[in-house]
């Protein structure tokens, strides 16, 4: 069965505390650091954390809830990278956040397209 509903999103980057989040989940295959700042701006924090497992993070709320988007692991300089995990306290937070990137960047390429 397939259901069909549409969901007001909210989306406020920055200024959140991302302590006890964990991975929840990844963006899409293939995403790369454009498409993320396209969708989310650039990102609250650059360098490397102390363990020198992320180089590159975003962190906001999407409807009042947690997440971060950030590089875990990752070999290559941030704008090569194109596996990008989602933290945050839920499940449902990487399954909102994806739905909010793939439907922004839908609206981004077709307003180039023009």
């Amino acid at each position: 069965m397939k259901v069909r509903c549409e969901l007001d999103v909210q989306v406020v980057m920055g200024s959140v505390s991302h302590n006890n989040t964990g991975l929840q989940g990844y963006l899409p295959d293939g995403t790369s650091y454009k498409d993320v700042v396209r969708v989310f701006g650039e990102p609250q924090w650059c360098g490397r954390t102390p363990d020198e497992k992320i180089k590159v993070e975003w962190n906001g709320r999407i409807n009042g809830i947690t997440f971060t988007i950030y590089d875990y692991k990752s070999k290559v300089d941030p704008k090569d990278n194109t596996d990008w995990h989602i933290g945050g306290k839920l499940k449902f937070t990487a399954e909102l956040v994806n739905l909010y990137f793939k439907k922004m960047k839908e609206i981004n390429t077709n307003a180039v397209r023009g």
